[in-house]
């Protein structure tokens, strides 16, 4: 049994930052409110002559991110013709990053599923403290990969990576998107990510702590 209850601890202390975090991903890169704030903040649809607005663009990239629009394909006034805004490679890229965050829903969803079953056999044999411990442990471990992701963001070996495996090809003078996915942009996911998730692990303390409530005999 205490072999059982160690397993399903380590169990819950890594599938709650894997929820919490791929949780917020998926929130903050599908939902329009970020690209929305970033494009009305540095005024992008005018910076690069676009004929729409800061709020249709951003939510263009939001709909491209959730599946609604299946290609990156924006068509818009330019210099007194429509035509299409990002080329063949923005395109390609922007579908790498679509695949990424997809396949992390795939990894959410086992994590969710453990958590779940983690929760409920330490539930069903009344090791509430031993589940309390087992959330702390996540906390830390959350904390701990949150520190890991800021320190990375201020390495160039780190970012080039991340970037390399994110837009597989190399963009041309001419393209617009390294005009909107700038540092800044990067700095901004980052930070909306760990406040969405610090709400959703706050709910899950909530949750957490109204089932691991000891049982008083006397109201």
């Amino acid at each position: 049994m205490r072999v059982l209850t160690k397993i399903v601890s380590v169990v819950i202390a890594l599938s709650i930052p894997v929820v919490v975090i791929l949780g917020a991903a998926n929130a903050v890169l599908r939902l329009p409110d970020l690209y929305v704030y970033e494009f009305n903040s540095v005024e992008s649809a005018s910076e690069i002559d676009l004929d729409i607005t800061d709020d249709e663009l951003g939510h263009f990239f939001s709909d491209f991110m959730k599946g609604k629009n299946d290609k990156f394909d924006l068509f818009a006034e330019y210099r007194d013709r429509e035509q299409s805004v990002f080329g063949h490679i923005e395109q390609l890229n922007m579908e790498n990053a679509r695949k990424i965050l997809n396949h992390t829903i795939y990894v959410l969803a086992v994590a969710s599923l453990l958590l779940i079953v983690s929760y409920w056999i330490m539930l069903a044999k009344r090791r509430k403290f031993e589940l309390r411990n087992a959330f702390k442990g996540g906390v830390i471990v959350f904390a701990v990969l949150q520190i890991l992701q800021y320190a990375l963001f201020y390495s160039d070996n780190a970012k080039s990576l991340f970037y390399g495996l994110i837009f597989i090809n190399p963009y041309g003078a001419d393209d617009v998107l390294p005009l909107i996915f700038t540092e800044h942009f990067a700095w901004l996911c980052i930070a909306a990510n760990s406040i969405v998730a610090a709400v959703i692990l706050l709910i899950f303390a909530s949750i957490t702590w109204r089932l691991t409530k000891p049982r008083r005999m006397f109201w």
